[in-house]
């Protein structure tokens, strides 16, 4: 499709050979081996549903996205750092599941944590050197380096909670921190991104919605950390634009997409924003006081596997069957 130019020109580019092993791409070897581990601690009952949802995100969710992410628009400065990263990604991940299952707080679950934090840290710097590069917000590529800039958060957040390091918070509180910067602030951006990549949209609207995606990660971590009003603010546009977002998606991405691409998309589409709906009434609910039935336990069964599975495992997948 047409790439309408619009912003700061870009850098010129140069073709990105993505890691291979035999011809495969390590990405998808490294995708199907953290299926196979996952699927095995949750039948073994090694996880729990917080830490399900946590360990799905390094071991499947981030090699699918680097996969369809990294492209000829990451230029050769940049490729060493996501190429560097993707060789490491299996071992970081593996070994930060590994952590979820030792009792912490503990220095060993920590330091099994911390190659994790290492291969985010290049993913992070791969993503400042590109928009350094770029002079200004190019999107949709400002929203893939997005994500890539906040999985890093994610990776610390694991860490301070194996450290018992929660400062004011309830731990648990930090474990969630830990899966929301690897979701709404990863899976998703990078999923702003590729559908940006698919539509060549540059127009004010798809870019104030994308803009919306981009800082709410940010403005909810303020809200739940200093301010209710904040997180129900926060909560409430990020709302409206995921919803407005899947819309996008529903209307002009999955009609002309393959059956079963269209249908995984589909499903992420819809599965987003009632997952921010949940989350809308949970902050409600604690900034009125009263009681919506959405507890913590409520809010990670719901909300957590609508976000996991309904989203982010589907626009993980859906991406990679015909990457833009």
């Amino acid at each position: 499709m047409s790439d309408r130019a619009a912003g700061p020109r870009q850098p010129a580019l140069a073709t990105v050979a993505k890691p291979s092993i035999r011809g495969i791409a390590v990405a998808d070897l490294s995708a199907v081996f953290g299926a196979v581990v996952w699927l095995a601690m949750t039948v073994t009952g090694e996880l729990d549903a917080i830490e399900r949802a946590l360990a799905l995100a390094p071991l499947v969710l981030v090699p699918l996205a680097l996969r369809t992410a990294v492209s000829g628009a990451f230029e050769a400065p940049v490729s060493r750092l996501t190429t560097t990263a993707i060789w490491l990604q299996p071992v970081g991940a593996l070994l930060f599941a590994v952590s979820l299952v030792i009792p912490s707080p503990a220095l060993l679950a920590a330091a099994l944590a911390t190659p994790w934090l290492a291969v985010t840290g290049l993913l992070g710097l791969a993503a400042f050197v590109r928009t350094r590069a770029r002079g200004g917000l190019v999107f949709p590529e400002t929203a893939i380096d997005a994500g890539f800039a906040y999985v890093s958060v994610g990776a610390v957040a694991l860490l301070l909670a194996h450290l018992d390091l929660t400062l004011w918070f309830d731990r648990v509180i930090i474990r969630l921190t830990a899966v929301h910067f690897h979701y709404a602030g990863f899976v998703l951006p990078v999923a702003a991104g590729l559908t940006g990549r698919y539509l060549g949209d540059h127009s004010w609207e798809f870019r104030t919605v994308v803009g919306v995606v981009l800082v709410g990660p940010a403005l909810i971590a303020v809200g739940i950390a200093f301010s209710p009003l904040v997180e129900v603010v926060a909560v409430s546009l990020f709302t409206v634009a995921v919803a407005a977002f899947g819309g996008v998606v529903l209307h002009r991405v999955v009609p002309a997409c393959s059956r079963p691409q269209g249908l995984l998309l589909g499903i992420a589409a819809v599965a987003l924003p009632v997952s921010m709906a949940l989350a809308l009434g949970y902050g409600i609910s604690t900034f009125t006081g009263r009681s919506l039935g959405l507890t913590i336990s409520t809010m990670v069964a719901l909300h957590g596997s609508l976000n996991a599975f309904g989203f982010g495992l589907c626009a993980t997948l859906g991406w990679r069957l015909s990457a833009p």
